[in-house]
């Protein structure tokens, strides 16, 4: 059963996409508008989201959060502007649902892990930031240090350039006609 939301509507919302693949996987879904009606369901966990869910960035047990949902939502800027780049706050998405420790979470890339710490994706979030993104989700930081950001982001942008500047011609769109700049703006 779906019960609520993250407060921020969506064109697709990314709560109506899961509940739909639960109810064909013969599963059930819950989800939360808020992290303080999470905390009461010792099975709440943050899912942090690109590519419209379809790649699992980060995952933690609700009772482990140590910052507010903004900071959640700078954090899965920071984690799509270093990786799927989309720039958009409907594709880069903060959950907040049931998942037991232990249990998958679906996704892309080999989906997600809800552990009974701060799961962060080992191939699609840089090592270089997965200790900084942890300590986001715990409250022991405000933001990953954007100095390095900037420079993930340039190292991602040159690869995508290399990769897609020889195919981006053929289909007629410049090689970087999907990339925008992060919702969250680098600052600092």
């Amino acid at each position: 059963m779906t019960q609520g939301g993250t407060g921020e509507p969506d064109a697709v919302p990314l709560h109506e996409t899961r509940s739909f693949l639960a109810e064909a996987l013969g599963t059930e879904y819950v989800w939360y508008p808020t992290l303080a009606e999470a905390a009461r369901d010792p099975n709440a966990a943050v899912v942090l989201s690109g590519d419209y869910g379809g790649t699992i960035f980060l995952t933690a047990p609700v009772r482990l959060v140590g910052c507010d949902l903004g900071a959640l939502r700078t954090l899965v800027s920071d984690l799509d502007a270093v990786s799927w780049m989309s720039g958009d706050p409907t594709i880069a998405t903060v959950a907040i649902e049931r998942h037991p420790g232990g249990t998958g979470v679906l996704g892309g890339d080999g989906g997600g892990l809800v552990t009974d710490g701060v799961w962060v994706h080992p191939r699609r979030v840089p090592e270089e930031i997965h200790d900084q993104a942890r300590d986001v989700v715990l409250g022991r930081r405000a933001r990953i240090d954007v100095d390095v950001l900037r420079l993930l982001r340039e190292r991602e942008l040159a690869r995508r350039k290399e990769r897609r500047a020889a195919h981006a011609s053929r289909l007629g769109l410049a090689w970087d006609f999907d990339i925008s700049p992060p919702a969250v703006p680098f600052e600092g």
